[in-house]
């Protein structure tokens, strides 16, 4: 009995002590690390299911930033077409006439390579030209035109009545009615042929005025006022029909006069002519060329060509 005694009082120190388990005290584990003072394990040591690390979301069609597309600058050839008479074709000047210079010009300001036909012919009138742009070379030529630039009409009119005071002034005389009528169905024919051969939306077509008609300067001031004041009215009179042509077909109007004789019409273009004071010099062709130059650029047709196809 006494060993038996002594058994059970070995056996519960034992147990208070900690060292037999199942006899601590009630509602502790070791799991929880109160006992041992270690902190109680996380996550996969624990055997408890880990919280997931959020993923970084994978781009969708939809959802991804597009990459910018990258758009080359046109870098091709592009045409200009020269149509009308002696003026645009510079066969009596032996210099660079403005049609060629208006493509060198383009040239520089596009960086682009600009191809020339000079299709004007010395003496044509309004049909003659009509006739030109529906037969080969021109016709080709027009087919691949960026820009055409025209300037005809003088030759339409017999010039041995501008002194005669009965045609004075210009606008409403019976003697030029019939001629600038002429002249205004002419242009918007030869403009209406261009488009039919060259259909693109982006062609541009210039229609240049003249300074005059016919003869200036001094050898124009040699033959009489009655010559200066008639020259100068019927030439006011071509320039106000072409202006109103380019109006009604979307062409840009291109004015010769003022560079030439100033918008009062009191500057001595002398300088500015060959010795017949019919057709322009060097010069006179360099301020043509300007003068088509500022309205291509004042209607946005420079920059436009930069970009054409």
């Amino acid at each position: 009995m006494l060993a038996a005694l002594l058994g059970l009082v070995v056996l519960a120190a034992l147990g208070i002590s900690g060292v037999v388990p199942g006899l601590g005290p009630a509602g502790t584990s070791l799991g929880a690390g109160t006992a041992t003072g270690t902190a109680a394990p996380t996550g996969a040591a624990s055997g408890e299911p880990s919280s997931p690390t959020p993923a970084s979301p994978t781009p969708t069609a939809s959802s991804a930033s597009p990459s910018p597309t990258s758009t080359a600058t046109p870098t091709g050839p592009l045409t200009l077409v020269g149509l009308g008479d002696s003026v645009p074709s510079a066969t009596t000047c032996g210099c660079t006439g403005f049609v060629e210079q208006v493509g060198s010009q383009l040239q520089k300001l596009t960086h682009r390579p600009w191809t020339v036909h000079n299709d004007a012919q010395g003496g044509w009138t309004t049909a003659d030209v009509e006739n030109d742009v529906n037969t080969s070379p021109t016709r080709d030529h027009l087919a691949k035109a960026d820009l055409v630039v025209i300037e005809v009409g003088a030759n339409d009119f017999n010039l041995d009545r501008v002194d005669d005071q009965g045609c004075y002034p210009a606008a409403g005389s019976s003697c030029w009615s019939s001629t600038v009528a002429g002249v205004r169905d002419g242009l918007l024919r030869i403009i209406a042929a261009i488009h039919r051969i060259d259909q693109r939306p982006d062609l541009r077509i210039a229609l240049l005025g003249y300074w005059n008609v016919t003869r200036d300067g001094a050898v124009g001031r040699a033959l009489g006022e009655a010559f200066v004041n008639g020259s100068d009215s019927l030439t006011r009179l071509v320039n106000d029909t072409v202006q109103q042509v380019a109006g009604s077909t979307g062409a840009i109007y291109v004015d010769a006069y003022t560079p030439l004789k100033g918008p009062a019409g009191d500057r001595d273009p002398t300088g500015d002519l060959l010795d017949d004071g019919d057709h322009p010099n060097a010069a006179g062709h360099t301020l043509l060329a300007g003068a088509v130059m500022d309205q291509l650029s004042a209607a946005e047709a420079v920059n436009a060509f930069r970009s054409a196809p």
